[in-house]
């Protein structure tokens, strides 16, 4: 990166000194120009927008402190290294309010004007870094047509409070249009910091976490590295609120209409897999995404039985109809409706129906 200094000062030696000591190349220096007071300075200034600016304090027709407060009118990114051999506290203050990068005492030594500078120039390349970073998280792309002074968003407690009582209450238009309005704030605030956002994001995973694990809702809970560290780290804010999108459908769908579609979730994944030996009910939990508990306890207030209860009935009912119209052995229906031990089946049919298998059969042979 190529910078431009602007050397201010009345006396005709220091600038000398300076022009003709300092390794401006090494440093990335290829514009060194010179004024003579402050008002030169600002014309100077507005010609050539100067990234630094040295000057001494006390020169003819404007000081110093005045003359930096005027250049940051038009070039708000100057930084100002100020000479002088003054020691009022009055023009410390000064340039502490105007921000000056740098102060450094006359008579001049240069390794401290040289390391001032390097300072300086350290401090401008990561300023330019983190605005690409925020022109790259805010636009996907490193833009260079960003307004300057941009606002910054500061989210509320009172905020999080709000969309936390809308999740735990499953209202999900509520909770959407909530996360829509962080998004529209934000997008106005380009001013702010990307680590600011990425953990204004994490506080809002957390509300969705901490409602899931009431809930019992593994699918959710089980992926929170995932959510909290991985997709922290997306490098747009579009992607990130994608993210929180997706989380809340994830949410929201794992109550749909309430304890009737997780009936239904139920019914639909016995009818499946009721043919399988090894189906257990921790394991139909486990791929719908709830906890064991929390599954049983929903289908038991939907449809008045166990979940182990509904599968027995599905099994006696296939199994009824393959004992009236098929030719199959008796441990082959056992096997055909998800019992590996034959004997299990005949205790467990006989106490639901009141029959053994091979007396249902012959009662009801060719019945289907």
């Amino acid at each position: 990166m190529n910078f431009t200094v602007l050397i201010v000062d009345d006396e005709s030696m220091p600038r000398k000194v300076l022009c003709d000591h300092l390794p401006w190349d090494e440093l990335g220096i290829t514009r060194v120009l010179q004024a003579s007071d402050g008002v030169e300075a600002i014309d100077t200034a507005r010609r050539s927008h100067p990234d630094i600016v040295i000057s001494d304090i006390k020169m003819p027709r404007m000081y110093g402190l005045p003359m930096a407060a005027a250049i940051r009118e038009f070039h708000p990114g100057c930084q100002f290294i100020f000479l002088s051999g003054y020691s009022d506290k009055e023009y410390l203050k000064g340039a502490i309010k105007l921000k000056a990068a740098s102060y450094v005492e006359k008579p001049i030594d240069l390794e401290e004007v040289e390391q001032a500078l390097r300072d300086v120039i350290r401090d401008i390349q990561k300023s330019d870094s983190q605005e690409d970073e925020r022109k790259l998280f805010f636009h996907g792309e490193r833009r260079t047509d960003t307004p300057p002074g941009s606002k910054i968003f500061k989210y509320r407690q009172a905020e999080l409070d709000t969309l936390s009582d809308s999740v735990k209450r499953r209202r999900e238009t509520e909770t959407v249009n909530i996360l829509h309005k962080f998004y529209r704030e934000i997008r106005r605030c380009e001013g702010t910091e990307p680590s600011y956002l990425r953990h204004f994001y994490r506080q809002i995973v957390y509300v969705f976490l901490n409602a899931a694990e009431n809930c019992n809702i593994t699918a959710i809970t089980q992926n929170a590295d995932y959510y909290l560290y991985t997709a922290a780290g997306q490098d747009t804010l579009a992607k990130l609120w994608d993210t929180l999108f997706s989380l809340s459908g994830e949410y929201f769908s794992a109550f749909a209409d309430g304890d009737t579609d997780i009936a239904s979730r139920v019914e639909r994944y016995l009818e499946q897999n009721y043919t399988d030996c090894g189906l257990t009910v921790q394991d139909m939990a486990r791929e719908l995404g709830f906890t064991y508990t929390y599954l049983c306890a929903a289908y038991k207030k939907s449809c008045s039985k166990t979940i182990n209860q509904r599968l027995t009935q599905l099994r006696v009912m296939h199994a009824k109809e393959l004992l009236s119209g098929s030719g199959k052995k008796l441990y082959e229906v056992a096997r055909s409706v998800g019992y590996a031990d034959g004997k299990y089946f005949t205790k467990l049919f006989t106490r639901e129906t009141g029959l053994s298998p091979k007396e249902y059969r012959e009662r009801h042979r060719n019945e289907i």
